[in-house]
């Protein structure tokens, strides 16, 4: 059923009323556009009648074209269509994920833009959906919803229902902000907690409504943050430096793990470009056995500086990055300076930089080797490789000749 052309129906009524459930209401000059959106939400219309009483159907529209008509709508039959935000609160109380609708008294559908009703709607579900995951036990029955909270010695039952009125006076502007830094994963379950005893001693001596809630909201996060801030205060500094150093094992067994890399490729690499050169024919050398050996090293060469070099890089990069974000973790908190140093200058400074130098050793190293190994073969073949470079050279030149000779003749 079409949501646009009921709306056209319901914009076009006059002297209209909306019972609760039924939309009643006249249209002057009924015209054909209006009778073919009536078809079309055939399912909504109750009744038709003529200025005379007259009832008529859907299908004897056409008879009363350009008459006046009274029209009786039932608007349940349209899911997405609500008379008014109150009715849509009723219908949608906790959650709301229609992609097309329309609230006639506010004139809101889907292209007004999240803002004044609307957007103080959306950051209660908002909340509402925050509370539901933090609640201890939750009860859902029917269209009702309470949530249960505990704390030691108390406890909070809190029926979520609201008004418009109350989105109207609501304080949730900033729910968005808040549940942002609330959702971070570092304190996660003492931060439920907290926020749980300040919501649980809020209600303690007032009416257990959530509309109270939502208009006070700013006095319970501003507890609750004031909670968060004593609770960091006291967060044991020996627990922070114990998580440090099992972090600082971890970061070590990583570097020590790239070390053993390098240090086996820094004796396996030589090794195995020395096992070719090993192969190189020098006393009856064969060409064919002498070059097919040296792209079988440059074979080598690309294979270890595409994957073995580039793992070890990325391995390296790994553990910066980690130790980057670690530093940025605990750059606020004065009483680490003794790790911050540890971590700058040992792990970071001394530790990790000596295996990028390592590294590079190693790649200047199989550059060299692969160097030599190609100068070793030109030497050994070099008359051969003369007489091929100076037949290369005389047949460029001559060729260059010939076509400076017969450019010549072209041009005169």
């Amino acid at each position: 059923m079409s949501l646009k052309h009921f709306v056209k129906i319901r914009q076009d009524l006059i002297e209209d009323n909306f019972d609760g459930l039924n939309i009643k209401g006249n249209i002057k000059n009924l015209t054909t556009e209006q009778a073919d959106s009536l078809k079309l939400v055939e399912d909504c219309v109750l009744e038709i009648k003529d200025s005379n009483g007259n009832v008529f159907s859907i299908e004897n529209l056409n008879e009363i074209i350009g008459n006046n008509i009274t029209l009786e709508l039932a608007s349940d039959q349209i899911p997405n269509y609500f008379e008014s935000f109150e009715n849509l609160i009723n219908k949608h109380p906790y959650s709301f994920d229609l992609e097309e609708f329309y609230v006639h008294e506010e004139k809101i559908n889907q292209d007004s833009g999240l803002s004044g009703i609307m957007k103080a709607y959306r950051n209660c579900l908002s909340f509402i959906l925050f509370l539901s995951e933090i609640a201890d036990n939750k009860n859902s029955s029917g269209a009702d919803l309470e949530l249960y909270f505990h704390k030691i010695g108390k406890s909070l039952i809190l029926p979520i229902t609201y008004t418009v009125e109350d989105l109207k006076k609501s304080k949730l502007g900033d729910i968005e902000g808040f549940l942002e830094k609330f959702n971070e994963k570092l304190h996660a379950e003492d931060k439920k907690r907290l926020f749980i005893n300040d919501l649980v001693d809020f209600f303690s001596e007032r009416e257990k409504a959530f509309s109270i809630l939502i208009v006070k909201f700013r006095v319970v996060k501003e507890n609750y943050l004031h909670s968060f801030d004593a609770y960091l205060e006291g967060f044991s500094f020996e627990k922070i430096k114990t998580s440090s150093l099992i972090y600082f094992q971890e970061i070590s067994d990583k570097i020590h793990e790239t070390i053993r890399k390098v240090s086996s490729y820094l004796f396996a690499i030589p090794i195995a470009f020395l096992f070719l050169a090993s192969r190189l024919d020098f006393e009856n050398p064969s060409l064919t056995k002498n070059l097919s050996l040296l792209i079988l090293g440059y074979l080598f060469f690309i294979l270890i500086w595409k994957i073995f070099f580039k793992n070890i890089k990325e391995s390296l990069d790994s553990v910066y990055k980690e130790i980057i974000r670690f530093q940025k973790k605990i750059e606020n908190v004065s009483d680490l300076s003794e790790i911050k140093d540890e971590i700058e200058n040992e792990i970071k400074g001394d530790l990790l930089q000596s295996q990028y130098k390592k590294l590079c050793l190693l790649k200047g190293i199989t550059v060299s080797i692969v160097v030599v190994l190609t100068m070793v073969v030109v030497l050994v073949h070099w008359e051969l490789f003369a007489r091929i470079l100076t037949h290369f050279i005389q047949t460029t030149f001559h060729v260059a000749f010939s076509a400076l000779g017969y450019f010549k003749q072209l041009v005169s």
